[in-house]
């Protein structure tokens, strides 16, 4: 039985690959700073710890032996907070991602980074080997580099030592089962809340033309089992190969819920990129696209939130 650790075991995409990984037969230890209610209450062993403390993750490393790590750890907050607390996402993850590749080096343990669509610069599509001859946007600036120092220190340990059991996962814009859903989320999560809880009307930024590619968390866990399972030692974009408007989406919420509702659009508020699309060339040939339509996912996921607040 292979020994999996799952860091950020509580996020999004955590909580899938957690249970993926359990019915997968891994044996898993899962890491975050808290447990979350939708985590198994048995069949793994949980880490509550802070791995940006003095050698949290060389006694991790230390105390247990791993055949792989699949790094899902990552700091969540919103452009704003981004823009006024940076150091908020680059210490930790500097921290955090420096010291567990570090550890997979030394110890030649086959890692899964995952990534963002965030490290790309504004761009019609979005190609993995154009990252390296840009810069990223101004929105994604400081979220960018923390996961952009994480890809090229994996480079460095494959150019200098040869370390080359890794794999880096790029998804697009991530939603599902478990996601934030205060309001304060992603655009599908807080979609789904005013949808939810409108009689009448509901209000949206922008005009809904931007166009956005969107995978479902699940889609996301799946393909980093995959990835490990096949040794793929390269960077990987992980997106749907389909195009859907802000407009869509939220056109598509409301028929999901079966209420008559007005959609206001705030003009005066900001669109963001005009179009984000990943390039799914590569997934393709690997043989990881999502197979489940998206409009199937996001009904699940709008069931799955009313059937949390009943």
């Amino acid at each position: 039985m292979k020994k999996v650790l799952i860091t950020g075991v509580n996020g999004l995409v955590g909580t899938h690959l957690l249970k993926k990984c359990l019915n997968e037969g891994y044996q898993v230890v899962g890491v975050d700073l808290k447990k979350g209610k939708q985590l198994p209450s048995n069949g793994w062993e949980f880490i509550q710890d802070d791995l940006t403390k003095p050698f949290a993750i060389e006694y991790l490393f230390m105390n247990h032996k791993f055949d792989a790590v699949f790094n899902c750890f990552g700091v969540k907050g919103s452009p704003i907070r981004a823009k006024q607390k940076p150091v908020d996402f680059l210490y930790p993850s500097f921290k955090i991602n420096t010291e567990i590749i570090n550890q997979c080096a030394l110890q030649n343990i086959w890692l899964v980074f995952v990534s963002s669509v965030g490290v790309y610069a504004p761009a019609e599509k979005f190609v993995e080997d154009d990252v390296w001859k840009t810069l990223p946007g101004e929105a994604d600036w400081f979220p960018s580099w923390s996961k952009r120092m994480g890809e090229i220190l994996l480079d460095a340990y494959k150019v200098q030592y040869g370390y080359d059991k890794w794999s880096i996962i790029r998804p697009a814009n991530i939603f599902g089962k478990y996601d934030d859903f205060s309001g304060f989320g992603t655009v599908i999560a807080s979609t789904i809340k005013k949808v939810a809880e409108a009689k009448n009307e509901i209000e949206c930024w922008g005009d809904g033309s931007p166009i956005r590619d969107f995978v479902y968390a699940g889609d996301v866990a799946d393909a980093i089992i995959k990835i490990y399972e096949k040794q793929i030692n390269d960077t990987v974009n992980f997106g749907s190969g389909i195009e859907i408007s802000i407009k869509e989406i939220v056109d598509n919420i409301v028929s999901i819920s079966n209420k008559s509702l007005g959609i206001k659009w705030d003009k005066s508020k900001p669109n963001g990129d005009l179009r984000r699309l990943m390039d799914v060339s590569k997934q393709t040939n690997y043989g990881i696209l999502p197979t489940t339509p998206f409009k199937e996912r996001l009904k699940e996921v709008y069931e799955f939130y009313i059937d949390s607040i009943k």
